[in-house]
């Protein structure tokens, strides 16, 4: 996601989807697709024509050699929301998308090329035929309920092993060790799962963001801190900690503590895998020298705008691990603010 989108985004919603600085105007809807592979939401910034009551959009990535990510998203899950300017100020309207073949494409991207010439020169730069998808209004589900929709055969039944499958990852968290059990990928987007352990003194600091997350505590106990109000969580229990909410965990025993943490929707697993420390089992600590694990935070905190989570000031400067503490974890309550950056990935640049 580059700036500019994120700026775009901003300022469409800032002025009731009016984007000015660029020379939209209204001309702009904000895609809100799923991710095809990993099954986390995205948005994304396009150009737009009306055509009736619906609207084209065109995936031209300025004429990359590759259509857009959100291409993908909409060939992989059709059925999406848009934010769109009707009527003078701007709505969220579930959508269809369905792309043109043949001389109905042909028909729309001539509109395109009419409206803005640029295009022309960006089906001449691109080694492909730019796609152009038709979102057509899903109509309001009211009081019928619709069916269960048939099986897909080509999902499969997910079985995880944490204590003897070689092929999970086990991720050293600054001090902490998170075995990934299920991915957005393995439960087409609805949630994740992972299997926390935390040593004494272990969790992170204060923190929030954009998705729920439901913690069960298998074995020990640790503290959790919502809203600045401190919850004792023991083993068997289950609590949910709603998305927003400002919060943050602590094992304050002298126990390791075992939870299973759940996310909804998915993409706090993927953001671990592409920072955390590969470790060979489920318990194993996290071996980090000093400037290993202050590379890590550095990567964190550069890819934490990308998964809505938010870095709070510490309340104070007890709640985190016991600075007395040398086995690395001194370094964690610094270190696992890498968790905390609010902000979404984007995938394309707009139209």
């Amino acid at each position: 996601m580059t700036n500019f989108n994120e700026r775009i985004i901003e300022e469409f919603n800032a002025n009731n989807g009016r984007v000015d600085s660029a020379g939209f105007g209204t001309s702009l809807v904000l895609l809100h697709t799923i991710g095809a592979k990993t099954g986390t939401p995205r948005t994304n910034p396009a150009m737009s024509l009306r055509d009736g009551e619906d609207w084209l959009v065109v995936g031209s990535a300025m004429g990359a050699p590759h259509d857009p990510a959100w291409v993908a998203n909409l060939r992989a899950n059709a059925d999406i929301e848009i934010q769109a300017v009707i009527g003078g100020s701007a709505e969220r309207v579930p959508v269809t998308a369905t792309e043109l073949k043949g001389d109905a494409r042909d028909t729309a991207f001539a509109r395109f090329v009419e409206r803005a010439p640029a295009f022309a020169a960006y089906q001449d730069k691109a080694p492909r035929q730019l796609p152009v998808i038709k979102l057509t209004r899903r109509a309001a589900q009211h009081s019928t309920v619709p069916p269960v929709a048939p099986d897909d055969p080509q999902r499969t039944l997910a079985v995880r092993r944490p204590e003897t499958d070689a092929s999970l990852p086990h991720l050293g968290v600054v001090g902490d060790n998170y075995t990934i059990l299920l991915t957005g990928a393995d439960t087409a987007g609805r949630y994740a799962l992972i299997d926390m352990h935390i040593p004494p003194g272990g969790g992170p600091p204060p923190h929030r963001h954009d998705f729920e997350e439901m913690f069960h505590v298998l074995d020990g106990e640790f503290e959790m801190t919502f809203r600045g109000e401190k919850h004792t969580i023991r083993a068997g229990e289950t609590i949910n900690v709603p998305a927003r909410a400002p919060h943050f965990f602590h094992n304050a025993g002298d126990a390791p503590a075992r939870v299973l943490c759940m996310v909804t929707p998915p993409g706090l697993e993927e953001y671990f895998t592409r920072w955390g420390q590969p470790l060979p089992d489920r318990t194993s600590p996290p071996d980090q020298t000093e400037a290993e694990t202050r590379r890590a935070l550095d990567i964190a905190i550069e890819l934490g705008p990308q998964y809505a989570i938010e870095n709070l000031p510490p309340e104070n400067e007890t709640s985190g691990p016991d600075p007395e503490q040398k086995d690395g974890r001194d370094g964690a309550a610094t270190a696992d603010r890498a968790e905390n950056k609010a902000g979404e990935e984007r995938e394309a640049e707009p139209q």
